[in-house]
């Protein structure tokens, strides 16, 4: 590993402090949902990027290192372009709120326990960018690559031999989108991370305020945002399984396929058509099986897509939709402290690749 993806690591383990942060402020405000919830994303963070670090650095278990240049440099570019403009937004903010501007305020009304029906329907919807994340890994990722490998071909040989990583990795399309992957979501997750940190620490200097119209009454606090543990979620099962060639990529996007459109359904057919409650909960009997339907053909329908690269059977495809289904459905039931859009992917998963590795 050099030195540039050593900072990038070090950069990611900032992050996970952050998110550490975050839940100690949660516990000396005695929200203890939100130091749980918080405590286990940083947990999370942090053990996946070390154990990705064991199995490709020190164990060398895989030839796909954790990040390679030049996406380590991308990252640091980010950084430097990135924290100028949040910085420009968050004086903005201040601006607005020395020359007696109390407008802000609005968007941190506490509509009750329920978000409307509509901006739960915004929130919702906001899950399938990770959809995405499916697109760069099968199509536009074989994309990038090549126009980058035809740009660099244009270059003069001193310039183009300082990205031999690209062309290391042409013979492997699958390991390029790996790391083009985990650089379009490393990149989101700090953006997220760095922006939502300043709503908690100074909510009245948050730059996206009206994002807090989707967020439910125990999120304005010091709970992150459900769009932070999503990224936490997709980044830590991208750099954990998506480095073992390939069948990663393929329980990868199943896993987050699932889990989307399970909680969609489960969330929003329960709000709809729901009448027996799950205990002392919001949550419906009739969401938690909507969502297990929908999680069930959401899947199927990706492992099927998918099933010309990977050689799976049939009757694979059934087991692994039928027990992504059941295992959201539990989750559901139970309704833990940690967000769903964490729980789900970190759970679903290690199951679903245990599995396909039976079925494959």
């Amino acid at each position: 590993m050099n030195i540039l993806s050593l900072v990038t690591v070090c950069i990611f383990y900032f992050y996970s402090g952050i998110l550490f942060y975050i839940a100690i402020l949660s516990r000396r405000k005695r929200e203890t949902n939100a130091f749980i919830n918080n405590l286990s994303n940083s947990i999370v963070l942090m053990l996946s990027i070390t154990i990705s670090l064991i199995l490709t650095v020190i164990l060398k278990l895989s030839t796909t290192d954790f990040i390679v240049f030049p996406f380590d440099t991308f990252i640091i570019f980010f950084i430097i372009g990135y924290f100028p403009i949040l910085y420009y937004f968050i004086h903005r903010e201040k601006r607005r709120i020395k020359g007696q501007d109390d407008s802000w305020k609005r968007y941190y009304i506490v509509y009750s326990q329920q978000l409307p029906l509509k901006y739960d329907i915004y929130r919702k919807l906001t899950h399938l960018v990770v959809l995405a994340i499916i697109f760069f890994y099968f199509t536009l990722g074989f994309l990038v690559q090549n126009v980058f490998i035809y740009i660099l071909n244009l270059l003069p040989p001193i310039i183009s031999d300082l990205f031999f990583s690209l062309y290391n990795l042409e013979g492997n399309k699958m390991i390029f989108t790996q790391y083009l992957v985990i650089f379009l979501v490393g990149i989101s997750l700090i953006g997220l991370i760095s922006v939502d940190l300043i709503r908690i620490i100074r909510p009245d200097y948050y730059p996206l305020k009206p994002v807090n119209l989707i967020l439910r009454e125990k999120e304005i606090q010091t709970r992150i945002g459900p769009h932070i543990s999503m990224g936490v979620g997709c980044f830590s099962i991208i750099i954990l399984y998506g480095i073992i060639q390939p069948i990663g990529p393929l329980v990868i996007c199943t896993s987050m396929t699932i889990s989307i459109f399970g909680d969609m359904a489960s969330n929003l057919f329960g709000r709809v058509f729901g009448h027996r409650t799950i205990r002392k909960t919001n949550k419906t009997y009739e969401g938690l099986i909507a969502g297990m339907i929908s999680g069930f053909v959401s899947g199927f329908i990706c492992l099927v897509l998918l099933n010309g690269i990977y050689n799976l059977s049939y009757f694979g495809l059934l087991i692994l939709s039928s027990v992504g289904a059941v295992i959201i459905g539990v989750l559901d039931f139970l309704n833990l402290e940690i967000d769903d859009n964490l729980s789900y992917n970190v759970i679903l998963t290690p199951i679903l690749f245990f599995l396909s590795t039976i079925f494959m």
